[in-house]
């Protein structure tokens, strides 16, 4: 019996440390740029889009990614659109105020997954959630295959079938027809896109206490209707970051206001060390004037053989007779 009762207590203790903050994602593999969906419920003091970081391993630096947060009622929705890279990453709420047993806390909180290229059918979507008062539209791109997309929204049972190439992007449309603010869902292939139909007050409302809590924090950028050619109208800290000249691109190299922008990490250029190689240049030519030089100084002292000197007197006693034959013969005319 008493075990069965401190069984019972330590639940009770454990319980609140569990459910205190919970990060659910929708999945725990990702293709490359595709949309990462994740549901944050927690007591939360204060939360806002720039404390929620995607991270690859243990980099010091977060990763440059597209993302947005709303809350809607006591579920925070965030999404990402992943950069095109492969590996280890992870979610991470920093510097964020929440409660747990009734005290305030800003611990680091971690959730990872895995960004990897598979030849798994994968959608990009442009947005993770949708927040509207009227008739909406969302565009899918399809990352690696050719494919039939299908695509129903919930409340009206509106469905869009399409058919998408690889890399490709299409616009879905979709009319509203509630007359007060529900939550339904936009089902697109085995995506659970969230809709939240609002009336035009209430959304005024909502985002005026938004951009009251959040005077501190830059505007967001919208792109739910921006295209590929349209993100080249995007500063390159919105997408990526700028390498600087003594540093290479490891990722996708992208326009954007400010000049070409990586869509990955920097790293620093191989540098290249001339100088040995000058070096070596420099000895070889010096061996080569002294061999040539030091060649034709021997050859110069090179000792005459035998039979060059024979026919050196050889060649000179030649001479000397053919002397010897003009003056006789002068002296008898």
């Amino acid at each position: 019996m008493k075990k069965e009762i401190i069984i019972s207590v330590l639940i009770l203790l454990l319980i609140p440390t569990i459910l205190a903050i919970d990060v659910s994602l929708s999945k725990t593999s990702y293709q490359p740029q595709e949309t990462l969906q994740v549901e944050i419920t927690g007591n939360f003091i204060s939360l806002t889009s720039s404390n929620i970081l995607v991270y690859k391993k243990d980099a010091v630096h977060s990763t440059p990614v597209i993302s947005d947060l709303t809350k809607q009622g006591d579920v925070y929705y965030f999404y990402a659109i992943l950069p095109n890279q492969q590996g280890n990453f992870s979610l991470k709420i920093e510097d964020s105020q929440y409660t747990e047993s009734g005290q305030t806390k800003t611990d680091t909180i971690t959730k990872g997954f895995i960004i990897e290229k598979t030849n798994q059918s994968a959608l990009a979507i442009n947005k993770g959630f949708i927040i509207t008062s009227e008739d909406f539209s969302i565009k899918i791109k399809s990352l690696n295959d050719n494919q039939e997309v299908s695509a129903e929204l919930d409340s009206t049972k509106e469905k869009k079938n399409v058919s998408l190439i690889q890399d490709s992007e299409k616009t879905l449309s979709f009319s509203i027809l509630a007359t007060e603010s529900i939550k339904t869902n936009l089902k697109i292939n085995d995506y659970n896109i969230p809709v939240f139909i609002v009336k035009k007050t209430q959304l005024s409302t909502n985002q005026t206490n938004q951009s009251e809590t959040n005077q501190s924090e830059p505007p967001k950028i919208d792109i739910e209707d921006k295209t590929d050619e349209e993100i080249a109208s995007l500063n390159c800290v919105d997408m990526g970051e700028k390498c600087e000249d003594n540093e290479k691109c490891n990722g996708e190299i992208v326009s954007s206001l400010d000049g070409s922008c990586c869509v990955g990490e920097c790293k620093e250029k191989t540098q290249i060390n001339y100088a040995w190689i000058i070096g070596v240049i420099i000895l070889v030519i010096v061996a080569t004037l002294v061999w040539f030089f030091y060649s034709k100084a021997r050859k110069r002292q090179k000792p005459k053989s035998t039979e060059d000197i024979l026919d050196e007197k050889s060649e000179d006693f030649d001479d000397r007779m053919k002397g010897s034959e003009v003056s006789g013969g002068l002296g008898r005319v």
